[in-house]
């Protein structure tokens, strides 16, 4: 993978589709309900002949820096700051929203290029509506429907063509080593548990960094997310996964979608480490 791609916007418009898409399968939860990813999740993106690593950020919301939203927010500001380009996912379902015209204006100040992205456009009416969205001043909107697969080459065409743009001004990105060990080399590590019992504060301790979005909340994590880690020279994927709770006790459709998808990360991994809390006592854990 020779470049790396973030995907950003609002709440709700799409993003997690597209990354499912350019993927080629579900990694990601995909629901009606805003807000569903929180941490950022990294995959291995296909766009025709273009290969490369694309991340899927939590929606954009303008918030306080201590709230979880704002919380959420920095994860998509380091992702953009990483990656070699930012796609700007806009709903022209809903129109150009004073949130798109913020965030639009946030990534217009920093040095990644971005390609527009006029999502949903699958009707005639969303069509015409993506003219709108000119006015954010990131060039033309790509006219795209991230559900059925349209608009794929354009897209393809406006990454080159930004790549190209900010090639001209500096090097491009180094590759991938030809010498770097296949995915499947990897020690597949699933970290499951209770919600809230440090699963992902276990995986920053790990990585030695703020990765993983961490809080007194529970159920802050949703999506099962996988983060690669050396050890001793060892390749390991750490995966922190959502909280498990007695299946009894789940009724809500968002964290039933989570459990499956932490189940699916036990059932792929190598090894699993059940982690407890220690300070609740004695208890059994079933998963």
């Amino acid at each position: 993978m020779d470049f790396t791609v973030a995907i950003v916007g609002r709440p709700n418009v799409g993003k997690s589709t597209l990354f499912n898409r350019l993927v080629g399968r579900r990694l990601a939860i995909v629901d009606d309900t805003p807000g569903v990813t929180r941490d950022r999740r990294e995959g291995e993106a296909r766009l025709l002949d273009l290969t490369f690593k694309v991340i899927d950020t939590a929606g954009l919301e303008d918030a306080p820096g201590d709230s979880l939203e704002g919380r959420m927010r920095r994860q998509t500001e380091e992702a953009v700051a990483a990656a070699d380009l930012a796609i700007l996912v806009v709903d022209m379902r809903a129109g150009i929203t004073p949130e798109d015209e913020h965030f639009a204006s946030w990534l217009r100040r920093t040095r990644t290029p971005v390609v527009l992205l006029a999502n949903k456009c699958e009707s005639r009416e969303a069509e015409q509506a993506r003219f709108e969205a000119f006015r954010l001043g990131l060039g033309e909107p790509v006219p795209f429907s991230a559900e059925h697969g349209l608009g794929l080459s354009d897209l393809r065409d406006q990454i080159l063509e930004r790549l190209d743009q900010k090639s001209s001004d500096e090097a491009p990105a180094e590759g991938a080593s030809s010498d770097e060990a296949p995915e499947d080399r990897a020690i597949q590590l699933a970290i499951v548990g209770r919600p809230n019992v440090g699963k992902s504060t276990l995986v920053n301790r790990l990585l030695q960094e703020d990765r993983m979005l961490t809080g007194p909340e529970a159920g802050i994590t949703r999506d099962s997310i996988s983060v690669d880690w050396t050890y001793k020279g060892r390749r390991i994927r750490l995966v922190d996964t959502a909280g498990l709770r007695k299946r009894a006790r789940v009724t809500d459709k968002l964290e039933k979608l989570s459990a499956g998808d932490t189940l699916r990360a036990v059932e792929y991994a190598h090894v699993v480490v059940l982690l407890l809390d220690a300070g609740m006592g004695r208890m059994l854990a079933r998963l």
